[in-house]
Parts: structure tokens; sequence; C-alpha cells
């Protein structure tokens, strides 16, 4: 369940993205927006799955993770009388649905316990996507790419400082581009500076890399300070600049490097109903009605929107032969 290097697995299904880490921000640059691989838990959670309805999937982002702090009392206070079968813990399924029950394990990604719509595969071959080998194996029942994952700092960097398609020798690269290292002779296409385009204009700075052949270091646009965090890559901000409002989590908190919510009010600027509620520092539902109205979600859990049956992910399959599973993490 990752994010491509943003989460678990590449902002595709929610498996993948609620796959994904908390908020982060900008570089010391500022004016970054969020990046789903590092969203607030979540946030993430959700915008993964938001994600998986439009073919963007985990990811990632927005679309990542650790365990959600904090939990509201009141999702099983509103559903006691119309969801028997759901507590705010431990959510049976109701579906009759082949998948394998859901688990009451925590969600390294910070979902939480609760159930959430994700697609279950059961070989390699129910993971192509429009009938291309996107680089997605069957692992645990769920469509994972282990390129996804990143292990070195640098690679981080790479991905937010945009430089994402690969390269052998310079010629793979268009003009204004140049083909550089990234670490253990991986060649990405890296933006180089001119006249025209300057690297402060693109909120990133000079940095000095070797060049993929040639042996010699070239100057590029690229960002510096992005963190690989329990195989996730995370962008940690400086200050509340770094934090867009927009994203309902404006606030820096430089101890930890994510962008926060303070408030409700926070959360209102994302104009999304399933972010709502600011649940000690990340955006969330607050009650089962706030879930209300998408195509992957009818209950909050732990200010988080998931489903209580299977029937209730209407969202398009990301992955050609997967079925629809809603299940815990």
């Amino acid at each position: 369940m990752q994010l491509s290097f943003l989460v678990k697995t590449p902002v595709l299904p929610l498996f993948v993205a609620l796959c994904a880490a908390p908020l982060a921000c900008g570089d010391d640059k500022g004016g970054d927006t969020e990046t789903s691989g590092s969203a607030t838990q979540a946030t993430q959670a959700t915008q993964a799955t938001m994600a998986s309805q439009t073919m963007g999937a985990t990811t990632d982002d927005t679309d990542a993770g650790t365990a959600t702090e904090a939990g509201t009392d009141t999702a099983a206070t509103d559903t006691a009388a119309t969801d028997t079968a759901a507590t705010e813990t431990t959510v049976a399924p109701t579906s009759t649905t082949t998948m394998p029950p859901p688990t009451t394990t925590e969600d390294p990604t910070g979902a939480g316990s609760g159930q959430f719509c994700q697609e279950a595969c059961a070989g390699d071959a129910d993971c192509l996507i429009g009938g291309v080998d996107m680089g997605y194996t069957c692992q645990d029942n769920r469509c994972q790419n282990a390129a996804s994952k990143c292990s070195v700092d640098t690679q981080c960097n790479a991905l937010f400082s945009g430089w994402v398609m690969d390269c052998a020798a310079q010629a793979d690269c268009m003009m204004g581009y140049a083909c550089v290292d990234i670490g253990d002779g991986v060649g990405k296409c890296a933006i180089t500076p001119s006249d025209i385009i300057m690297c402060e204009t693109l909120t990133m700075e000079e940095m000095m890399i070797d060049a993929i052949e040639g042996g010699m270091q070239i100057t590029v646009c690229g960002k510096t300070g992005a963190k690989c965090d329990n195989e996730v890559c995370v962008d940690p901000c400086e200050a509340n600049t770094d934090c867009p409002a927009q994203g309902g989590h404006p606030m820096c908190n430089v101890d930890t490097g994510r962008c926060e919510c303070g408030s409700d009010a926070d959360c209102a600027a994302t104009g999304l109903p399933q972010l709502a509620v600011c649940n000690n520092g990340v955006c969330g539902c607050g009650q089962d009605s706030d879930c209300a109205g998408t195509m992957y979600s009818d209950k909050c859990f732990e200010g988080t929107c998931g489903c209580s049956t299977v029937d209730v992910c209407m969202n398009p399959n990301v992955f050609d032969g997967t079925m629809k599973a809603c299940e815990g993490f």
C-alpha cells in the first residue's frame, strides 16, 4: 500500500495512498504546495481515495505515514441507531464479498482502525492498467510497485524537484534539461537554469550534481531537504509560508516538519466535507454525515472517511483485474 516515493503505492488506489505520510510542505524556499507523499495522516488517506476515483493513485496523497493520533467519539454515537454492525474501532463487514475479512490492526499510514475501499488482486495479471504493465505486482492481495518506495533522501529530492523522467544519456532529455545521476547510476532529467528559466522562479535553488555521463558536474535547479521516512518521501516544512492555506493545514510544526491545522476554520479552506474537522492538527471527518456524497465512504473512522460495506465502493477500479473490497489495512 504505497505511493510512488510519495506514498507507499503511487498516487493510485486508496491502499496505495492510505498508505501515505503526514502533510509536509515546501523546502526552505517556501511556497511549495502539499504533495501526496507528504500528506498529513487523515488528509492523505482521504485524498488517496479520491485519487483512486480519477485514476490518480499508492499513494502517497495527497496525495502517507504514521497512525492518526486522534479519533472522534461522535462517530459511534451518530451511527449507533443506523449501523449496528459497526463500532468506532472494529467494524464487521456486512457484504457478501469473498474477499478476506477486515483486520483490526492499526493502519501504519495513519487511517487508524476501520474499513476502507480498496482493490484486491489474485495475481500479477490483475494489476495491469489499461492492458499495460506499469510495474505493479500482486503482493498480499494488493497491487504494489516496489519502485514507488524510497530508500535514500536523494531519491526524494529528485522527486520534489520534478526530476521524474528516466535517462541513460544526455540525448534522452529534451532541451533545457540535463541527465544527472541521482545515485547508484540512476539517471533523471533535471531542469537547467538559464536567462529565461531561473531556479528562484521555480522555488528551487541552483545545485551542482554529477552528470550521468562525461564524469563532470553540472548546475541544475532542484530542492534539498527532502527525507525518505519509512520508504515514503516527505518534504518537511520550516515555516508557515511553506504551508499553503488552501490545503487546510496552514501552520508548520517545526518539530515534526509537518503542516497542521489549528481549527476547523482552517480545514474549511479545503472545501471538502470529509476534511471539515481539525483533529489534533489533521483535517478529517467528525461524523458519518461528513463522509456522505463520495463514491468511497459512508462512515467516519477516527477522523478518516471509510466504508461500512463493499457496496459503498462505487469509485472506478484503477487496475484491470481487481475486485472491490471494504477492509482494514
